[in-house]
C-alpha cells in the first residue's frame, strides 16, 4: 500500500522534480515508510512507500533490467505468486524476493494491457513504457484503490491517488463543478468519475487509459457479467463457498508484518475475523461502540453484545473503541479532509476505528463489499418482480423514471430504491432545496436519468441482476472510495476480502435462489459461515452499521448544527434556500422526521466549502 503521484509532460514542464517532491510530499501519510522517484524527458513518477510485502527489496518506481518500463503501484496484488512462476517460466528474471510490484513490470513486458485481467488484488498503477513513449494509467475491477487524472492544455496530465497530490503539483487550478455538486446531494455520491472539482475525474474501476504524445485512449478489462447457470444445491453450493471463502482469507492475510480484522457484529465482519482467526491466531478484532446516554427515541441498533459474543467465542483478543456524543463535532473537519470531498455515509466513525487500529498495525480486514455481491441488500430485490417478459428492461427504465414529481412514489421502483439508499434529495424536491442561481450553474443534472443510464447498461435481462449491477458499479465505487482514504488517512492498509476475484466470479455465476428468496438475503453465505460464527449471529438479520445521530444531533450536537447551518453561512454558500435548510432542522430537532442523512451531507458540504474556498457567495 502506498501512494503514486506523476507528471506526463512530452519534455514540456519546467521543474518537474520539484513538482514531483511536492505531490509525493502531500501524500506522505499514506506512506511513511520511504520515497521514491523517476523522471525521464517525458515523465516524472512519484511514490510514498507503506511497506508491508518485501520489506527490505519493494520500494518504487521499479523497472525492468534495461529501464525502458517503469512502475509506480498503489495496492496488493494476492496472486502474484503465481503470476511470478508463470512469468519466469516465460524466461523472465527477477530481481526482487517477492515483490508484488515486479510482476507489474514483468507481466507488462510479457502482455501488455492483457495484464490487468490476471491481476487478483486491489491496485491502482501507473506503467511508462519509454520504448512506445506512452503512460498506461489502470484501476483494479471494483474500484478499491483510487487514482484521479486531470488533463492539462496540450498534451500531458498529472495522477495521484488522492487530489490534493495533483493540486500539489502546481499545474491544475482549482475549480467547482456545480453539476457534481447536485448529483451528490442526490444520489450521495458521484458516479462515472465524477468529482467536485472541474477537470479531476477519478479513474473508472475495471479500466486503464493510455496517454501518448499522438493523443489518448481507454479501454475496459474488467465488467460485471451475470451468467447465473450454476444451481446446484444449497449444501453443496455452500461447502464450495466456504472453500473459496477461506481461499481469499489465505491470500489476503499474506504479508510481511500482522494483520487485523474490524468485528461490528454483523455476519460480514464476524465471518471475515473468525475465518482470519482460524488461519492466523495473532488476527486482532477492533469494534467501536457508541456512548448511548439519553439513546432511545430514535430507531436505533447497539451491537456491541454480537461483537463481544464473537471475540468470546473465537477467544481473540477484541480492542473496543467508545465514540463520544460530541465526536461528529471535533472531528468533522479532520475526516472531510481525509476523504476530499463529500461522500456517503457517516465517515467520522470509520476515521476513527481507523485511527486506533493504526496505532497497533498496518493492515486490516473490512466487510466491506459484502452486501453488494452476496445479495445483502433485500430492500433493493423487492423493487422489481422477478417475473421477466421480453420487455423487461424497458419496464424497469420506466418504473424507475416513473417517480419523478409524483407525490405516491413511495411505492414506485425509483422512490424504493432511493429509500433503501437514505438519499438526502429526492428529485421532485430539488427545485424547492436550491437556490435557481446555483441549479442554473449545475446545469439540469437528472438523477433520474443516471439511474436510467445505469440500469441501462446491465449486460442482462434479469431485474435483479440490474439491481446488483447499479450495486456494483455505482454505489460500491463510492463506498470502497471511502474506505481507502479514511484508513490511509492514518497509514493504514485496508484489505476486503469479499472482494476477491475468484469468490465474487463465483456468486455472479450461481443461481438467485441461491442468494436471495426477495424477503431473505444472503442465504448462500449465510450457510457457509455457519460453522464460523454464533447462532445467534447467523440467524440475526441485517442492521447495519453506525452511530444514534439523529438522538445525537437533538441533544448534544444541537446547538453546534445550528452554527454550522446558520442563515447567514447558508447565504454565503448560494447553493440550498435557507427556507428549506431551517424547515429540515426543524423537523429533525422537534422529532417530526429523521433527517439525519440530509444534515449530515449539508454539514460535511459546509466543511468542504471552508477548506477549499468553495461557493464563497458567488456559484463558480
Amino acid at each position: 500500500m502506498c501512494g503514486i503521484a506523476g507528471i506526463l509532460h512530452f519534455g514540456a514542464c519546467p521543474d518537474a522534480n520539484a513538482r514531483i517532491r511536492n505531490m509525493a510530499a502531500s501524500i506522505e501519510h499514506r506512506g511513511p515508510d520511504d520515497s521514491g522517484f523517476h523522471l525521464s524527458p517525458d515523465v516524472a513518477l512519484g511514490f510514498r512507500r507503506l511497506a508491508i510485502v518485501d520489506l527490505a527489496t519493494g520500494n518504487q518506481p521499479m523497472c525492468n533490467e534495461d529501464a525502458t518500463v517503469w512502475v509506480v503501484f498503489n495496492g496488493e496484488i494476492y496472486n502474484h505468486r503465481e503470476l511470478r512462476k508463470e512469468l519466469e517460466a516465460a524466461g523472465h528474471v527477477f530481481a526482487t524476493d517477492h515483490s508484488d510490484t515486479e510482476v507489474l513490470v514483468h507481466g507488462w513486458e510479457q502482455w501488455k494491457d492483457g495484464l490487468f485481467n490476471k491481476l487478483n488484488g486491489m491496485f491502482a498503477c501507473a506503467i511508462w513504457d519509454e520504448n512506445q513513449r506512452e503512460l498506461v494509467i489502470a484501476r483494479d475491477r471494483y474500484g478499491i484503490k483510487p487514482v484521479y487524472v486531470a488533463e492539462l492544455p496540450g498534451k500531458g496530465l498529472v495522477f495521484g491517488s488522492e487530489v490534493r497530490a495533483l493540486y500539489a503539483s502546481g499545474l491544475v487550478n482549482k475549480q467547482f463543478d456545480a453539476s457534481a455538486t447536485l448529483e451528490y446531494f442526490t444520489l450521495m455520491n458521484n458516479w462515472g468519475g465524477r468529482t467536485p472539482f472541474r477537470g479531476v475525474r477519478l479513474l473508472r474501476p475495471g479500466t486503464f487509459e493510455r496517454f501518448m504524445a499522438s493523443g489518448s485512449s481507454s479501454g475496459t478489462y474488467w465488467a460485471p457479467s451475470y451468467h447465473r447457470k450454476y444451481a446446484p444445491g444449497l449444501a453443496r453450493a455452500s461447502g464450495e463457498f466456504g472453500e473459496i471463502l477461506q481461499a481469499a482469507l489465505r491470500r489476503q492475510l499474506a504479508a510481511d508484518v500482522p494483520v487485523m480484522a474490524y468485528l461490528s457484529g454483523g455476519i460480514d465482519s464476524s465471518a471475515i475475523t473468525a475465518g482470519a482467526h482460524q488461519i492466523d491466531p495473532v488476527v486482532r478484532a477492533y469494534s467501536c461502540i457508541f456512548d448511548l446516554e439519553n439513546v432511545g427515541v430514535d430507531k436505533f441498533v447497539d451491537e456491541r453484545e454480537f461483537s463481544r459474543e464473537v471475540a468470546k467465542q473465537l477467544d481473540i483478543e477484541r480492542v473496543e473503541l467508545m465514540v463520544p456524543q460530541d465526536a461528529l463535532a471535533r472531528h468533522l473537519d479532520a475526516t472531510v479532509d481525509a476523504i476530499e470531498y463529500p461522500r456517503m455515509g457517516m465517515a467520522y466513525v470509520n476515521y476513527l476505528i481507523a485511527q486506533r487500529v493504526a496505532q497497533d498495525a498496518k493492515v486490516v480486514l473490512s466487510g466491506t463489499g459484502g452486501d453488494e455481491v452476496t445479495g445483502g441488500y433485500v430492500g433493493r430485490y423487492a423493487i422489481v418482480p422477478r417475473a421477466a417478459p421480453a420487455s423487461l428492461m424497458q419496464r424497469v427504465m420506466q418504473r424507475f423514471r416513473a417517480a419523478a414529481g409524483d407525490q405516491a412514489a413511495s411505492r414506485d421502483a425509483f422512490a424504493l430504491y432511493r429509500a433503501s439508499l437514505n438519499v438526502p434529495v429526492s428529485a421532485d424536491k430539488i427545485g424547492e432545496a436550491f437556490t435557481p442561481e446555483f441549479l442554473r450553474a449545475a446545469g439540469g443534472f437528472d438523477p433520474l436519468a443516471a439511474i436510467g443510464d445505469a440500469i441501462g447498461s446491465v449486460p442482462s435481462r434479469d431485474p435483479w441482476d440490474a439491481v446488483m449491477h447499479v450495486d456494483l458499479t455505482t454505489y460500491l465505487p463510492g463506498l470502497l472510495s471511502l474506505e481507502d482514504k479514511l484508513s490511509m488517512a492514518h497509514s493504514l492498509e485496508t484489505r476486503v476480502p469479499l472482494l476477491d476475484n475468484e469468490l465474487v466470479d463465483y456468486l455472479l455465476g450461481v443461481d438467485w435462489g441461491l442468494l436471495s428468496d426477495g424477503t431473505t438475503g444472503k442465504i448462500l453465505f449465510r450457510e457457509a459461515v455457519r460453522p464460523l460464527v454464533p447462532d445467534t449471529i447467523y440467524r440475526k438479520p441485517k442492521m447495519g452499521f453506525g452511530p444514534p445521530d439523529a438522538s445525537w444531533y437533538r441533544g448534544i450536537l444541537r446547538s453546534w448544527i445550528e452554527e454550522q447551518l446558520s442563515e447567514s453561512r447558508i447565504r454565503q454558500r448560494g447553493v440550498f434556500q435557507h427556507d428549506f435548510v431551517r424547515r429540515i432542522l426543524d423537523e429533525h430537532f422537534e422529532q417530526k422526521a429523521n433527517h439525519v442523512a440530509l444534515i449530515w451531507c449539508l454539514l460535511s458540504f459546509e466543511s468542504w466549502c471552508k477548506q477549499h474556498g468553495a461557493y464563497g457567495g458567488a456559484v463558480h
